[in-house]
């Protein structure tokens, strides 16, 4: 499903309020808004909730698109290669290397919304409803349409 991965990225960035979807932020710097109303502590809460977000999203994402914790030729016990070659692991270790993998695939993903933040302009409000409703709305439209129809058209033939 990458149009569902592309699609849930951009709306959970757009959600997170991150460059260039950082609406509320813009209201603030033009004397408005919820965040002229906070300062010190309770600004850098603000802060801190959106950095929260961030790793959460990455876990959702890893979790839904990219498989998780699993990695290629890995299994409860070990590695097993092609060509028929294994290398057992301690259960224990097993476990820190998929701990691993998804913190590592967490961090990508991570990065990945950094980097947009950093590369792309900002929005003005028409700019991201067009978007939304003209673009994303659509595309996740015709995603689903063609996903339950490849659904279905799956179960036919299995079943007939």
């Amino acid at each position: 499903q990458p149009f569902a991965a592309i699609l849930f990225l951009v709306a959970a960035i757009a959600e997170n309020k991150r460059i260039p979807f950082d609406l509320p932020e813009a209201e603030s710097e033009l004397i408005a808004g919820y965040y002229t109303e906070y300062s010190a502590m309770k600004m850098g809460l603000f802060m801190f909730a959106e950095f929260i977000e961030i790793a959460i999203i990455g876990a959702l994402f890893t979790t839904l698109f990219l498989g998780g914790y699993n990695l290629p030729f890995m299994t409860d016990s070990g590695f097993v290669l092609p060509g028929g070659h294994s290398i057992e692991l301690p259960h224990f270790l097993v476990v820190i290397v998929q701990l691993a993998v998804f913190l590592a695939k967490v961090l990508i993903i991570c990065s990945f919304q950094i980097l947009v933040r950093w590369t792309l302009p900002r929005f003005r409000y028409d700019q991201l409803l067009r978007f939304a409703w003209k673009f994303m709305f659509p595309l996740a439209l015709a995603n689903l349409i063609v996903t339950a129809v490849a659904v279905w058209a799956v179960q036919a033939i299995g079943s007939a």
